[in-house]
């Protein structure tokens, strides 16, 4: 509501020095004071907003400025052409700023996932333990998706991956946890974004380290919609990549720990 308040103030001061200037200059100058106004309306406000504010400075034109004065009429019926000149030149202006502002957010998302990328990749310590490097992977990703991030390792078994960790990022039910035990028995992403058990709640990505499958990660996003988009998956497969070879050389510094002390 904000935005539309704004786009309202905006024009409504377009109005008044339209007023003001109006016996300086011709009814096409005005025209095109609005058509600037809506076009500034588009580089810092929504779609809706934007459209909101094409189709509030033709009313404001028509009504204050196009003979007969004060009233929706048209007397000259020129003006409707001029009218829809204005309204096809502020949606297209509206519908390329919204074009360039999501670059641009995807731009800032992409650096800042570049970057948590990187601090992560410097923070994995194998010699750190399990857990602790759990918390490592689960922090970064968690922060550079918003999301709740829960890492699951092979068991036992080497087929059912078990959670790993103190406490679980969140609750997952038997369908949750087939979904997961999916993705590690075929080496494939599932669940959000995926063709794969797309109504699960979180997204699963296999955890492939060199000598084989370590685990899942499972990713459950604020805003699903989040991980339909291709080089969004590009990045966090990029981190579950370096979380895998992290856990497995943690794993194997474990073991040769283990027997180490076996030995002695």
């Amino acid at each position: 509501m904000k935005q539309y308040a704004g786009v309202g103030a905006l024009l409504a001061a377009c109005t008044i020095v339209g007023t003001l200037i109006l016996p300086l200059l011709s009814i096409t100058d005005i025209a095109m004071l609005y058509l600037v106004a809506a076009g500034l309306a588009a580089t810092r406000v929504g779609r809706g907003p934007s459209m909101f504010a094409a189709f509030l400075a033709i009313a404001l034109f028509d009504f204050f400025f196009v003979p007969p004065r004060f009233t929706f009429a048209v007397a000259d019926l020129h003006y409707v052409l001029t009218f829809a000149v204005m309204l096809g030149s502020a949606l297209a202006i509206s519908s390329v700023a919204h074009r360039l502002r999501g670059f641009a957010d995807a731009a800032r998302e992409r650096e800042r996932r570049t970057a948590a990328l990187y601090t992560m990749s410097r923070e994995l310590d194998p010699t750190m333990g399990l857990d602790a490097l759990i918390g490592v992977i689960t922090r970064h990703v968690r922060d550079a998706f918003s999301a709740q991030v829960q890492v699951l390792l092979r068991g036992p078994d080497g087929v059912t991956p078990i959670s790993a960790g103190a406490t679980p990022a969140y609750e997952m039910d038997d369908k949750e946890l087939g979904v997961a035990r999916w993705t590690f028995e075929h080496w494939q992403a599932a669940g959000v974004g995926t063709e794969h058990f797309p109504e699960a709640q979180a997204l699963y990505v296999p955890l492939v380290g060199a000598a084989g499958r370590v685990g899942v990660m499972g990713v459950r996003p604020d805003h699903p919609a989040l991980f339909r988009a291709s080089t969004v998956r590009q990045v966090l497969d990029t981190f579950a990549g370096q979380a895998a070879q992290a856990l497995e050389h943690a794993q194997a510094a474990a073991t040769e720990r283990a027997g180490a002390a076996t030995g002695r």
